[in-house]
């Protein structure tokens, strides 16, 4: 018998409703916080569509992500009683919240080497 029937049963409409709340809350979440390490100088969009946007400004760079992502979540809300739909939010909510978890942990990191003495920070040039 198929494992996929039994897991896209683990996401129903009810879940995915949060699923998709939550998928929007890290997105922008992520744009906040790129915007924090790009403008800081940590760091580079690496998608050449929001690399674009974001060489427009702040708020073009938010609105261009906040607005892709809420068409595609959107689409997903749409055909949300469609079980593949409910089913690829698996891997969206996981991506973001890879994506949310590595802004944190480069936080974590930037602040840790920020409180190093500077002559052990230097040694550590992805961050100081």
């Amino acid at each position: 018998m198929s494992r996929l029937p039994s897991l896209a049963n683990l996401v129903t409409p009810d879940v995915a409703e949060r699923a998709l709340g939550a998928i929007l809350v890290l997105n922008l979440f992520d744009a906040l916080a790129t915007l924090f390490w790009v403008h800081g100088g940590f760091a580079t969009e690496a998608n050449p569509v929001m690399a674009q946007a974001m060489e427009s400004g702040p708020a073009p760079f938010i609105l261009a992500k906040v607005a892709l992502v809420s068409l595609a979540a959107g689409l997903l809300w749409r055909l949300r009683e469609h079980r593949m739909a409910r089913l690829a939010l698996i891997p969206l909510g996981m991506l973001y919240a890879g994506v949310a978890g590595g802004h944190i942990g480069f936080g974590v990191l930037a602040g840790a080497v920020a409180a190093l003495p500077p002559e052990v920070a230097s040694l550590i040039p992805a961050v100081a």
